[in-house]
This record gives structure tokens, C-alpha cells and sequence, in this order.
């Protein structure tokens, strides 16, 4: 697979060539620039035009790090029937992923979107800002499905067995399992007892079930992506080529799988759940390396702390810059607990830090700095909680306007200054700088297009150009518009 990149001013200026629906016409492939090198002697019909594969950098776009502000407008709306309980999107933008209550993983091309020519209908367009004009191009989606434990009875010297057939072995996290009828038996008391979903009730396997599609991620070149499931299995898919086919299933969990986040190097993944564990996957033998034990709650957001701050000139899509330090691993959950821990040290028990006195447990989102020395994390009460990494130490409450609700997902922009932080009633740009500052009586800006709905994510591209916004309660708590929207971000100097 190669690594090359289109970006948004490729489809600008390739937007003669698309449909009025935004999509491309011809065989080009997806994330690559393709460059016909021109003849320059036109009587030499003997040589040969090759085709040069291109890299386009994934730089910020100018004036990011030192603006006063940002001008952030919605665009695009991409219309979901249900609440959206995740999203996941490809490292140059070029496809975005969103997980349904439903039981559909949908599949959007963000320029088409962006740069396309269908529009929302005048219904659709009811309770939207002005700017939201254009909806969001849906090229594929598939069902997220609890995939059967597949058993076949085969008569044993020992009596009737359940086995594989042509399987010789078994593996932590395989799809296929080898067990004695008795043992099945007793798998099936226990899961009844235990009032956990029961992933195979019959010795010849059973057919497949939709499952809403609790977590998300994706490879950077969308080469795989991963699903939790209410079950807590996890779905490998490819949403490229054979799109929605589950190749394997990792299996583990004993409750919906609610968080998954990718290693920086893409060789694992990390997963949390409702069974209040935290699980290190390895990608290439589908086993489970490590356990993080600590959390007495649901598992609610995973992340990895950057390294340092963001460069102007700094390649984001190369594996060298500002990638996250995995070996620090951040780790929260709803009683509003953070866990930080130390993965280069299987045997280091996490630090926690704990929700000051008189605050709700509460912790849906919890995010880094820029530059990694910082801990931002939302609470029931609508405030904002802010720490000191290196010292544990809490700095202060970053508290929102009376009545907005839970704050349900936060984000740090590349600048270091400015916070995302998305309540229940709006979405708010806050200026960190100006909270102390007596100058400034409002240090924050609304972001418009979402208004009542709870953020089940927010995600903002390597490049500082996009955002992306999601509406849905991950089955918690609160109302949702049931809308993922598309932003275009624009520095305020």
C-alpha cells in the first residue's frame, strides 16, 4: 500500500472531472497524486510517459500556531437516522468513518463532500445554520455484525467434542475455539448468570446479529479498521477493497467494547469497556499482551501523549513528527477517574488522578495539550478540569455558562491556546491564555451547528483545515441531533 496523499486543493482543482454527486470519474486510486510526466521533444515518439507517484506533505496551514482565534464554520451535513456513537477518519482526510446506534458503519468521501455539488433538501436543511448547505457524500456502508463462534461436533475418542474442523490449534482472540460439550455447557451458565450477552447458544454456531457500533478507528491509509461490539468482541474490517468484510474477531471483552484507539506505530490497538478493563491487542498475532487493571467504571476515552509542540514546516503524515508517545498511555472512565500509565513497564501501576472534592463523577473525554504537558477533562458539572502532567498537580476548573449540560468531549487545537469544548447545549472555543485575563469577559466563542445535542466526538485533522463533530449519547445519557457535520477551519490573525 502506498503512502502518498491527496489533498483538498487536488480535488479543487480536479472538481471539472467529478459528478454532480462529488464523485470521480475513472479508476484513479484513492490516496495518491499521479503525475504524467509531459514529453518535451515531441518527435522522440519512442520514449515512453511514466507515471510519478507524488508525496504531499500534511502540513499546518499557515498562521495556525500564532493566531488570536479561529473562525471554525460548518459546511456539510452528513444526515444519520440514529445517534452516532463514533467516528474514525483516515490520517489525510480523504474518508470518514461514522458508527451508528443502528448497527451501520458509514463511509463518506470528505472532499467530494466538501467540494461537491449535492445539496441538502429544504427539510434537511430545517434547524441548520446558513452555512450548512451541502450534504455529505455517502459512498458505502455495511452492517457491524456479532459474527458467530463457528463449532462443528466432531466424535473424539473421548466422547462428542467441539472442535474446528481442520483447525489444529487455538489462539487468544480467534474466531474459532475448540471446547468439550460439558465446558460449552457450563460457558453458557455462566453467561446467563453473569447477565452478559451469550456469543454462541448453539454447538453448530448461530447466525449473525447487528450490534450497534459502540467505538471506531481506522489505519491512517485505511488500509483496516477496527469496531466494538455490545458483545465485546472487536471486528477487523477492511473499508477499502471488499469493503465490510470482518476478517477476524478479537475476543476478550465481557461488555460493549466502548473505547479503541490505535498504537502510534499501528501494530496493536488499545481497547477499553464496560467490563472496566483496558486491553493491549497485538495486531499480528491477534493476542492480548498486556492487561491495565485500576478503573472501577466504564471505560469512556483512550489517548496517547504527544511528544512536543506542532512546527509549521513539520510533515504530519510522517511517522517521525509529532507522533504520539506511546509510551504513555492515558486512560479515563465515567466514575471520573484518569489513569496514566507507563507501558514501557509491564509490571508500574497507574497514576491517578482523582476528581477534586465536591465535583460529580462524571469523565466522557479527556485530552492532552499540544505539547503534552497538560491534561484537559470534562465533568458532569459542566466544567472543565485542567492538570499538570509532570507534577499530578490540578490546576484549575475551566467552568462553562449556567445550564449547558455535561461537558461530553474535549479537544486541544495544534496552537497550544485554544480548547474545543463541546457541551450539551453548544460547542465553544475557549482562549486558555484569557482565562486569568480581566480584559477578556467571555474567553470563548461558540462554534455553530450543533445546539441540544450531546458530542460524542470531535475530531480536527493533522492540518488544522477540518473539523469533524458527532451527535450521539454512546448510550449513556442525553439527547443527540443525530448529525455529523463537516467544518471548515480558517486562522484569525
Amino acid at each position: 500500500m502506498d503512502s502518498e496523499h491527496e489533498s483538498e486543493d487536488e480535488f479543487t482543482q480536479n472538481d471539472d472531472n467529478r459528478t454532480d454527486d462529488g464523485s470521480d470519474r475513472g479508476e484513479a486510486d484513492d490516496d495518491t497524486t499521479v503525475n504524467a510526466a509531459p514529453s518535451t521533444q515531441p518527435d522522440e515518439s519512442a520514449a515512453e510517459t511514466t507515471a510519478v507517484r507524488t508525496h504531499t506533505p500534511l502540513i499546518l496551514q499557515p498562521n495556525v500556531l500564532d493566531c488570536k482565534s479561529f473562525d471554525i464554520m460548518p459546511c456539510v451535513l452528513a444526515v444519520h437516522p440514529c445517534n452516532i456513537y463514533c467516528m474514525a477518519a483516515t490520517q489525510c482526510m480523504r474518508w470518514v468513518f461514522t458508527g451508528s446506534e443502528d448497527g451501520y458503519i458509514r463511509k463518506y468521501d470528505f472532499f467530494a463532500s466538501m467540494n461537491g455539488k449535492t445539496m441538502l433538501t429544504q427539510g434537511q436543511r430545517h434547524g441548520q445554520v446558513d452555512s450548512v448547505t451541502k450534504a455529505g457524500i455517502l459512498t458505502s456502508y455495511w452492517e457491524n455484525e456479532e459474527q458467530p463462534i463457528k463449532v462443528q461436533p466432531i466424535l473424539g475418542e473421548d466422547g462428542l467434542t467441539m472442535a474446528t474442523p481442520g483447525a489444529s490449534s487455538s489462539t487468544a482472540g480467534d474466531m474459532d475455539i475448540t471446547m468439550k460439550q460439558e465446558d460449552f455447557a457450563d460457558r453458557a451458565t455462566l453467561s446467563v448468570t453473569q447477565q452478559q450477552p451469550l456469543r454462541a447458544t448453539s454447538p453448530f454456531g448461530e447466525e449473525s446479529k447487528m450490534s450497534a457500533v459502540y467505538s471506531l478507528d481506522c489505519h491512517s491509509e485505511a488500509v483496516f479498521a477496527l469496531s466494538g461490539l455490545e458483545s465485546g468482541s472487536i471486528n477487523l474490517w477492511t473499508p477499502r477493497h471488499e469493503e465490510g468484510t470482518c476478517h477476524h474477531v478479537f475476543r476478550q471483552h465481557t461488555a460493549p467494547v466502548s473505547a479503541i484507539k490505535l498504537t502510534p506505530d499501528q501494530q496493536g490497538f488499545i481497547s477499553g469497556s464496560w467490563d472496566h478493563s483496558v486491553l493491549q491487542w497485538d495486531l499480528n498475532n491477534g493476542a492480548v499482551v498486556r492487561t491495565y487493571g485500576g478503573h472501577g467504571s466504564q471505560i469512556s476515552s483512550l489517548n496517547f501523549q504527544p511528544t512536543e509542540m506542532p512546527v509549521a514546516t513539520m510533515d504530519m503524515s510522517s511517522p517521525t513528527a509529532n507522533c504520539s508517545n506511546d509510551a504513555v498511555l492515558m486512560s479515563t472512565s465515567v466514575d471520573g477517574m484518569i489513569c496514566l500509565w507507563d507501558r514501557r513497564d509491564p509490571t508500574s501501576i497507574p497514576r491517578k488522578l482523582m476528581p477534586p472534592e465536591k465535583v460529580p463523577p462524571w469523565c466522557l473525554s479527556a485530552c492532552w495539550s499540544a505539547d503534552g504537558k497538560r491534561i484537559y477533562c470534562g465533568r458532569r458539572n459542566g466544567t472543565v478540569d485542567e492538570w499538570d502532567f509532570a507534577e499530578g498537580r490540578f490546576i484549575q476548573s475551566i467552568r462553562m455558562p449556567a445550564n449547558s449540560g455535561p461537558v461530553s468531549f474535549v479537544k486541544c487545537m495544534p496552537n497550544n491556546k485554544h480548547l474545543v469544548c463541546a457541551s450539551q447545549d453548544n460547542i465553544r472555543l475557549w482562549n486558555i491564555t484569557e482565562l486569568g485575563s480581566k480584559s477578556s469577559l467571555r474567553p470563548f466563542q461558540i462554534i455553530a451547528g450543533h445546539h441540544g445535542g450531546l458530542i460524542s466526538n470531535v475530531h480536527i485533522d493533522p492540518t488544522c483545515k477540518y473539523m469533524i463533530t458527532t451527535s450521539g449519547n454512546r448510550e449513556w445519557e442525553g439527547p443527540s441531533t443525530n448529525g455529523c457535520l463537516f467544518y471548515d477551519i480558517q486562522p484569525l490573525l
